[in-house]
């Protein structure tokens, strides 16, 4: 019976902790550094240029713009809109992600709050 108890309390406690750090990741990485990468990843094949649309309306004078990209599936390039970031973090500037050559070929650095 003292077994089952521990087991019980042990499995609360775990499903908590997964659960509050999966939040604190997702605010993590949103409004700060992105995580690092244990290796970087190149492709051979050049990325196209970026889309140039017409930007929405801003949804409120505090919101940020977080411009669309390129992603590679591993198959072919993807376009990923971009959007309004409309609760940015307080004193922080979006710096766009970008693709980078070098004579490993292409990778991406994903953009982040600085």
């Amino acid at each position: 019976m003292r077994l089952f108890r521990l087991l019980k309390v042990a499995v609360v406690f775990g499903t908590i902790a997964a659960m509050t750090s999966g939040c604190w990741y997702h605010y993590h990485y949103r409004h700060g550094p992105a995580p690092v990468a244990a290796s970087v990843s190149y492709i051979r094949v050049t990325p196209p240029p970026p889309h140039h649309r017409a930007l929405p309306p801003r949804p409120s004078p505090s919101a940020v713009w977080i411009s669309g990209y390129w992603r590679w599936t591993g198959v072919e390039f993807v376009w990923s809109d971009g959007f309004w970031e409309r609760n940015p973090p307080p004193n922080k500037v979006w710096r766009d992600g970008r693709w980078v050559h070098t004579h490993q070929g292409w990778y991406w650095v994903p953009g982040h709050w600085q």
